[in-house]
């Protein structure tokens, strides 16, 4: 799950595959981020996206023919995120679903004997993002949080600068997003 970004947490040390094994991963939630998903994992050896799901058939069937005209398999389809957790064959999920299912699904997903990549927001409270800990905790499963900006090297170069004193004391921040969102 690392291949496409993200950071391993929650978890003990457990018995992992091997570097040869393949990997068969369900993306959830495929219209904007998790089509990104979807061409990532593609693009890693030994993966394969075996399985997407999303609520709106219309979308499902975009995808399908985004994934037809890159040349990627086929996978199997799910509208039911909870059918999509019975199906054995799938090793781990990739949730880029709206922001307020990321915990739920992320622990229905540990529940289910999967391990998981879960967007950001992991959740919105801390007791939400507690439960999704202690279930991968109960459930031995790898959950991985889409923070990778968190880790640039220009973000961490910041971090060095605020911490050394280099604009003095902050008493007010203030964020702007630029991305337009219907």
């Amino acid at each position: 799950l690392a291949a496409i970004s993200g950071i391993s947490f929650f978890t003990q040390p457990r018995k992992v595959r091997g570097a040869n094994d393949r990997v068969r991963i369900a993306v959830v939630g495929i219209r904007a981020q998790g089509f990104t998903h979807i061409e990532g994992y593609s693009a890693v050896p030994n993966t394969e996206v075996a399985a997407i799901c999303d609520v709106d058939e219309n979308v499902i069937s975009q995808r399908l023919a985004d994934m037809d005209k890159r040349n990627l398999p086929k996978p199997k389809v799910y509208i039911d995120y909870r059918k999509l957790l019975e199906d054995k064959s799938l090793d781990a999920v990739s949730i880029a679903t709206p922001n307020h299912w990321h915990s739920l699904m992320g622990i229905w997903g540990c529940q289910a004997g999967k391990d998981v990549y879960v967007e950001k927001p992991c959740s919105h409270t801390w007791w939400e993002g507690h439960q999704l800990v202690q279930a991968a905790r109960k459930y031995d499963r790898m959950v991985m949080h889409g923070t990778q900006g968190r880790s640039a090297e220009g973000y961490l170069e910041g971090v060095r600068k605020l911490r050394e004193g280099v604009i003095g004391e902050v008493y007010l921040a203030r964020g702007l997003c630029f991305k337009w969102r219907n």
